[in-house]
């Protein structure tokens, strides 16, 4: 099943009213009220409200296929094209020759401790030896004047257009051979170890489906769950190939590279 702690639920709640205050704000005001960003977690909730299925909203996260992305609250067709306050940040090395092999989470480190909160950062894209951080424009002054240092790499930090190449994901296709579409199966093919340490996995709530903790081993993903395992990586579920001669099946994944 997918777990959530009673503190985790209470502020789910929370972030769920405000959204729906904002619909409720943009509706009377007839202007665009937007959100800090939100996980797949939040996402979900929202879609998922019947409350919300009655106001006139859009998400976006600053480009095609984000996972972090803010609410915009509006009718387009009565208010005009909508200007979420999202910026990108390209992060560089001053100097290539010296810069280290630097990961998502050493970017997303560097810039929450210049004081930022989470809500503030949407994705950030790591493509070769660089980065490019999206985040609200409130933000983006704080980290193109102070985003210095990214473990020991010397980086400058400027804002940029969108509008990219390297912006877009990419994705490795993969197709695994396993018994069943229960989560425990596709999580041991998918990380290459067995279901024994699968198990473990789970035990240690390190197996999250859209963003969510998921604990029930026989959970069965449907297509366009996205399956993420602490420390394996994230991928797209897109279901049953086929069916082997031994009645087992060929399922198909796209992994974020």
């Amino acid at each position: 099943m997918l777990t959530m702690t009673r503190d985790q639920a209470r502020a789910n709640d929370v972030t769920l009213r405000h959204l729906l205050d904002l619909c409720r704000r943009s509706e009377k005001t007839g202007i665009w009220q937007y959100s800090a960003f939100l996980s797949p977690a939040e996402q979900e909730d929202l879609f998922r409200s019947g409350e919300a299925a009655g106001f006139a909203f859009q998400l976006t996260g600053g480009y095609e296929n984000a996972e972090r992305k803010i609410l915009a609250a509006g009718n387009e067709a009565e208010m005009g094209h909508p200007e979420p306050p999202v910026r990108v940040i390209a992060v560089k090395p001053k100097s290539e020759k010296f810069a280290e092999k630097l990961t998502h989470r050493d970017y997303l480190g560097s810039v929450l401790a210049l004081g930022i909160d989470r809500s503030l950062i949407g994705d950030i894209i790591v493509r070769d030896q660089g980065a490019w951080v999206f985040c609200l424009s409130s933000a983006a002054g704080l980290i193109t004047s102070s985003l210095t240092q990214v473990r020991r790499t010397a980086v400058r930090a400027e804002v940029t257009a969108a509008d990219i190449p390297e912006l877009q994901p990419q994705y490795a296709a993969l197709t695994l051979n396993v018994a069943s579409e229960r989560l425990d199966a596709v999580t041991a093919a998918f990380t290459g170890i067995s279901r024994a340490q699968a198990d473990r996995l789970f035990a240690s709530e390190k197996v999250f489906v859209n963003g969510r903790t998921v604990t029930d081993r026989s959970f069965r993903l449907k297509e366009g769950d996205v399956l993420s395992v602490r420390g394996f990586g994230k991928a797209i579920y897109d279901g049953i190939d086929h069916e082997t001669r031994k009645n087992r099946y060929q399922v198909r994944l796209r992994k974020l590279v």
